[in-house]
């Protein structure tokens, strides 16, 4: 109970029992559970790796502060240093730690660079959790190597998305215009079309593991979506198309 103890203090600066009682609700249990990890990752001082879209090297990183009430948290700066750090504002970053077989990933993005107080502010994720790690090497593709996709959910017209990156075991693609109202965790979607080439596609159902909306440079939401129920000869397909973009590569 002590973290739990340590989150009520972080939720307010009044202690006494009446104040304590009134936020002790099915709201702060919710933001318990969806953000013990990363309040744990702070409690210890743990070192994060943290990814910049777009940038080649890694960073090591730590989490200084998450406030729930501006749905934020921040990172100390970054190490080796960031040159401009003030130019990471509104960019995509990738926070990644490793626990035993399992991997914490978040895909957020800088919304503050704080010159006095040497650190960032990100957009706090809908959720946190600890996730087995990939089975899978990922694709990651570029302008060049874009691939096309339909997506059929459950009710609805479909969507049509750019996938960003792709493994045997699911991709991640932008549609554009706000679609989280549409969206929830382990949502199914019963038809996710993938087009390889001009005459190779490839076909899964598909669970959506993960959803964030984006509103520049354009309207967008990125989806995480993990394969389900692919045909071995599509699989194949797509081991076989992965393996000789990475060789042409």
């Amino acid at each position: 109970m002590g973290l739990f103890n340590r989150f009520i203090d972080r939720f307010t600066h009044h202690h006494n029992d009446k104040v304590i009682q009134q936020i002790t609700n099915q709201r702060v249990v919710d933001q318990f559970d969806n953000y013990h990890h990363l309040m744990k990752l702070q409690d210890d001082r743990q070192l994060i790796e943290v990814r910049i879209d777009g940038h080649k090297n890694s960073f090591q990183s730590m989490i200084v502060a998450i406030d729930f009430m501006e749905a934020s948290f921040s990172l100390d700066e970054f190490s080796p240093a960031l040159r401009g750090p003030e130019l990471l504002v509104n960019r995509d970053v990738t926070i990644i730690h490793y626990k035993n077989w399992e991997k914490l990933e978040i895909s957020t993005y800088v919304t503050e660079w704080s010159e006095q107080e040497h650190c960032y502010y990100l957009a706090l994720p809908e959720f946190v959790d600890y996730q087995p790690r990939r089975h899978y090497p990922r694709l990651l593709l570029s302008n060049n190597q874009s691939l096309k996709s339909h997506i059929n959910p459950l009710y609805g017209a479909p969507w049509y998305a750019m996938v960003q990156d792709i493994s045997q075991g699911g991709m991640r693609i932008n549609v554009s215009g706000d679609l989280r109202p549409h969206l929830h965790r382990d949502k199914v979607l019963p038809k996710c079309q993938v087009m390889l080439d001009d005459t190779l596609d490839i076909l899964s159902r598909g669970v959506v593991r993960a959803f964030r909306y984006h509103s520049k440079p354009y309207r967008h939401t990125e989806i995480s979506i993990e394969f389900s129920n692919m045909s071995p000869s599509h699989q194949d397909d797509l081991k076989r198309f992965i393996d000789y973009v990475e060789v042409a590569a």
